[in-house]
Order: C-alpha cells, then structure tokens, then sequence
C-alpha cells in the first residue's frame, strides 16, 4: 500500500496537489504554485481560479498546454504583482495570449530564485518521449468521437502551447527539506542532478509502459520520498487515468525503502 501524507503543523512546509501537474508549497505564508491547471473532466476535482489566485509566484515546467492555460485567467484575477516564472517559449506564449510582460520573468537553467524561505533552482530538464502505441491508442480512442467537443477545445487551446525542449527540473530548498519537481518523466543526460532529496514530485504520465519506464529515474535521483502527480484524466479525451497501483508494486519490490505518495487531488494540506 503507498504511504500517505500526513496534515502537519501550520508552521512547517506544506504541499498539495490540486490534478494533473498542479503542485502548491506553502511556508510561512508564502505560497509557490507550479503548472496550474483546472481540469476539464467534471468528474475530478478542480481547484477555482480564486484558489490559484491566491499565489503570487507562479513557476511553469515548460509551455504546453496543460501546464499553462490557466495562468492568463490566474493573472486576470490575481492580485497585482503576482510573477510567473518562465522559459523563453511559455514566455513568448503567455505573452500573445494577453499577459503582461511584467507579469513575467524570463528564467533559464542554472538560475537561483530567492523567495522568502524558499530558494529555487532551475535545472535542465527533459519532456517525456511519447511512445507510438500510447499515440495510437489516444487517437483511435472512441472516446475521441465522444468527447469531440473536448478534442476540439483542446486542439485550440494548444495552439502555441509548444515545449520546444525547454522543460526545466525545479530544486526546492526550504528550512531543513529539500523537494526536487518534475513537470514531465525525463531527464537531461548531461545534467547533475541532486540525488536524496526529501521529496520527488514525480509525473507519472506520457508513455503505455510508464509503471515500468518511471523506475529508470529512481536510482540516478535516490530520493527519500516519492509523491505522483499527473497520473488523472483530467483534459479528456487526450489525458488518461494510470493505473498507479502497478507503479506502486513495482517500487515495494524494487525499492521497499522509498514510500510512494498517491496524494488524493483536493485542497488538503499534506506533510512533505
């Protein structure tokens, strides 16, 4: 069975999942939100905009589109002075779809943001590959035909949501814990990347194989606790649900030592 998080203390950091790769930390007040997105399935949890807005530092992985399509609407209803924090094509994007240029902030691999208590370190990431029998199976979906109007919103929102390899690895550094985030399942090869953190925010999302593909990155990385996000349908019919049980069986045979968080998609704060 995965390990669950526990409801900590108000004044230790703090974390929760809101659905797909939308990720909130919290210390001391201060409120750093990756990748939001409101989900389309209405079947699933979906924060409002008013919760993301409630952020004032906004970090995106890299520019596709449900990493980013919420973020115009966030800053529309944020308060002033709310940063979004962005390689150059999701800063490019955000850009023609009406948001500020000063609402954003241009970063790159190697750079360090000071945030109150929090220091983030941008590293170099990379996008999962997706493979052809999950490409082939998504598209001959009859899901497809029935979720028409889904697909077709989806198409054109993504229009410009490109990636162009410039997905990043976020290093997260509060107080005494150390979390490292990834916004897709794939890694630089020519990166040094810190191994123990305390916890991996792991996508598990993008290939057929992925329960098995996803072990690859636990021994180059060695982290103390794993936490999965991304794994919902949440932008039917291109999004599926996966099957975390298998991911979690094959991390107690292979590593019996690392707990693995299935955190529930909802507004509860969890214990890193």
């Amino acid at each position: 069975m995965a390990n669950k998080l526990k409801i900590m203390d108000a004044n230790e950091p703090k974390i929760k999942w809101y659905g797909t790769a939308s990720v909130l930390l919290e210390q001391d007040g201060t409120r750093l939100l990756f990748d939001p997105y409101i989900s389309i399935n209405k079947s699933l949890y979906s924060p409002s905009i008013e919760e993301f807005s409630a952020s004032k530092h906004i970090f995106v992985t890299h520019g596709h589109y449900d990493h980013i399509n919420a973020i115009p609407e966030i800053i529309n209803h944020g308060t002033p002075g709310t940063m979004v924090y962005c390689t150059d094509k999701p800063f490019e994007t955000l850009a023609n779809k009406g948001v500020e240029k000063s609402s954003l902030h241009k970063i790159a691999p190697g750079d360090c943001i000071k945030i109150e208590s929090f220091e983030v370190r941008v590293l170099k990431g990379k996008h999962i590959v997706f493979d052809k029998r999950l490409l082939i199976k998504t598209l001959l979906s009859p899901r497809v035909l029935l979720m028409w109007k889904n697909f077709k919103q989806i198409l054109k929102d993504s229009k410009g949501c490109d990636e162009a390899g410039e997905t990043v690895v976020y290093d997260i550094r509060t107080e005494d814990k150390r979390i490292l985030l990834m916004g897709s399942l794939n890694l630089d090869d020519d990166t040094q990347y810190p191994t123990g953190a305390d916890l991996l925010v792991l996508p598990l999302q993008g290939r057929s194989d992925i329960s098995q593909y996803a072990l690859n990155f636990i021994p180059r990385l060695q982290p103390k606790k794993l936490m999965l996000d991304h794994f919902d349908d949440s932008f039917p019919p291109i999004s599926s649900a996966v099957n975390t049980a298998e991911f979690v069986r094959n991390m107690q045979q292979r590593y019996p030592n690392i707990p693995v968080i299935c955190p529930p998609a909802n507004d509860q704060w969890l214990q890193l």
